[in-house]
């Protein structure tokens, strides 16, 4: 590179065509906080100083960023961070990115949570994001909830512990296949519960294949795909969730934006009541929240 396409605004300019160019949409804003990421500035400092140069390793190193965006690899695992309910959470490959819709389901779970301590499980945890951020906003409440996390992905449990020890979140993260961690040798319950949490994998199997291909492409297919119907993961949750909530304990889920009437009628043939959902700020159908009441 010649002195001027070391320049921070020069690198940002080229960023930017070769993202536009590999249809990236939000191309110029990526460009930017890459730029952000590697030379640890603000955009502020950075808009002020456009004329610095870079030295080699840097602009080397945001260039090999920006080409690797350019193939779809999604953003939050190039970075290796992303912010949910304003915390950061770390992000690596083979665990799902937390989204922002995703907020819902934990705002949801602190405005029914009682007015009390309590015990909540987050079910399908991936970076552990919904239950430490429950967890730290309950204890901003004043509670002291005891939270577990669940998942049956190694490299997520990983992540999780990762994400619970950077943030000093006080939960107990567990292996397992759904509940099986919480049944003793006869199946029967060893926990119970008063908020289970989840968002778990309910893409239809044929659709995976229309996503963005930043997610079909790269992110795990263990925690996108919900069989043929994308339903698989509500029926296990919903027959097994009654027999480890208390007495009108709650049940919140995030669903897909046309699931709505499948996941009520798989939660009240389990004997859910109280079943209402929530939308997301694109007007989409996204939380459900039920009780099971005896």
């Amino acid at each position: 590179m010649t002195h001027d396409e070391k320049k921070m605004g020069a690198l940002i300019n080229k960023g930017t065509k070769i993202l536009a160019d590999a249809f990236i949409e939000n191309n110029v804003a990526e460009a930017r906080h890459l730029m952000m990421i590697y030379r640890d500035m603000d955009l502020a400092t950075i808009y002020a100083n456009l004329d610095e140069e870079l030295d080699d390793v840097t602009a080397m190193r945001y260039m090999k960023a920006i080409k690797k965006r350019a193939t779809h690899y999604p953003l939050q695992y190039i970075t290796g961070f992303t912010y949910f309910m304003d915390y950061e959470f770390n992000c690596k490959e083979n665990v799902l990115i937390p989204r922002f819709d995703t907020e819902n389901l934990v705002l949801k779970a602190v405005e029914l949570a009682p007015e009390r301590n309590c015990i909540a499980l987050d079910l399908c945890t991936g970076s552990g994001c919904i239950g430490i951020s429950y967890k730290l906003m309950r204890e901003d409440d004043g509670f002291n909830d005891e939270v577990f996390l669940v998942d049956i992905s190694d490299d997520a449990i990983d992540l999780a512990n990762e994400n619970a020890k950077k943030l000093d979140a006080d939960v107990t993260i567990v292996k397992s296949d759904m509940f099986k961690a919480f049944k003793d040798e006869e199946g029967k319950p060893t926990v119970s519960f008063d908020m289970i949490l989840s968002n778990p994998p309910y893409i239809k199997t044929k659709e995976i294949y229309n996503l963005l291909k930043d997610v079909r492409d790269f992110e795990p297919r263990l925690a996108l795909d919900g069989a043929s119907d994308g339903l698989a993961f509500y029926r296990i949750i919903a027959s097994e969730a009654k027999q480890f909530l208390v007495p009108g304990g709650y049940l919140v889920l995030e669903i897909g934006y046309d699931q709505y009437m499948d996941v009520a009628e798989i939660l009240k043939s389990n004997g859910f009541k109280s079943i209402k959902k929530q939308k997301d700020m694109s007007g989409l159908d996204r939380i459900v929240s039920a009780r099971y009441c005896i």
